[in-house]
């Protein structure tokens, strides 16, 4: 018997939704059966002559789980918010959201109350899949998965999003917060709940906290800039415990279709974008804190390097940039 799962996103994202919705069938061996209204495949997505807002309703109802899939295009839609609404006021159904393209602090409440997963971060697709299966009390084995993963993270990462005008965006953000305020006179209760029901429960009464972990972490923005592809906005999560290296192994899996494994400062390197500053570190990126580099609110590059990195190039930019 599969499990039925709805996606909630904005009809330009239909790319994502599809290779999201075929990564989870693949990592649940066929047991989540995943529905989304723009999806063309087989029986599935909303058919000529439904009643679209009926047949949306009754998918919802019937799911465990709706993920509200966020993005720059989705992030001010109200039919996002209005969806996951619904799955709140559902006793039975959780509400997770998954963002690529933006920061988690953008997100706006309700939605904002969540833990919410970074879907171009290898670590924070791992630990979503995790969660997400023991919901559905199916076992997640990483190992398995690992190949569906990365490709799904360099699949995603390859996807950009096109930059909306100022005036729309303010439309669509004042739209939002009235259906939000609209929602609230009628289901204030069960968003309340939100904070009050933090986590999971499976068969065995265990309990997984969805927004209590014990680390801290942020969002730090990461620009894509080879010649051969280029693409802006992507974020992953930077956590107190992690190591520079940790840092680069997740950006390995989101550049994966053009560098080789094992090959920072040899195939590509990291540049910070306001100081030029090149992250020159290998042999000790296991025992410095990633905290100490990627602060909050700084701005990164991946760049290709032409060669292999070698110290008289750091010396020779260095001296250009303090005689400047």
């Amino acid at each position: 018997m599969s499990h039925k799962f709805f996606i909630s996103h904005y009809s330009k994202d239909r790319t994502i939704a599809e290779l999201f919705s075929s990564a989870l069938r693949r990592i649940s061996l066929e047991q989540i059966d995943p529905w989304f209204s723009s999806d063309s495949t087989g029986d599935s997505g909303l058919k000529p002559g439904d009643i679209w807002f009926n047949q949306i309703l009754a998918k919802i109802t019937q799911s465990k789980c709706v993920v509200a899939l966020l993005t720059p295009n989705s992030i001010d839609r109200t039919w996002v918010y209005f969806e996951s609404g619904i799955g709140q006021a559902l006793p039975n159904c959780e509400v997770i959201p998954i963002c690529i393209g933006i920061k988690r602090d953008s997100i706006l409440p309700p939605l904002g109350l969540y833990q919410c997963y970074q879907l171009n971060d290898y670590r924070s697709v791992v630990e979503f899949f995790s969660k997400l299966l023991t919901l559905f009390e199916i076992k997640f084995d990483e190992e398995m998965s690992r190949i569906v993963i990365e490709k799904l993270i360099a699949d995603i990462s390859q996807i950009s999003f096109e930059k909306e005008p100022l005036n729309e965006i303010y439309d669509n953000k004042q739209s939002v917060e009235k259906l939000i305020e609209n929602f609230k006179s009628h289901i204030d209760k069960r968003f309340l709940e939100v904070i009050e029901k933090p986590r999971f429960k499976n068969s065995n009464q265990k309990t997984i906290l969805r927004n209590t972990e014990s680390e801290t972490s942020y969002s730090v923005l990461f620009d894509i800039d080879f010649n051969d592809f280029k693409n802006e906005g992507l974020y992953i999560d930077i956590r107190s415990n992690d190591s520079f290296q940790d840092v680069t192994n997740t950006l390995y899996f989101m550049i994966s279709n053009y560098v080789r494994p094992f090959r920072y400062l040899i195939d590509w390197i990291i540049i910070e974008k306001e100081t030029e500053k090149h992250v020159i570190i290998r042999e000790v990126s296991e025992n410095i804190p990633a905290t100490y580099i990627f602060k909050p609110e700084t701005k990164w590059r991946i760049v290709k390097l032409k060669k292999p990195y070698n110290a008289l190039e750091s010396f020779e930019r260095i001296k250009v940039y303090y005689n400047n």
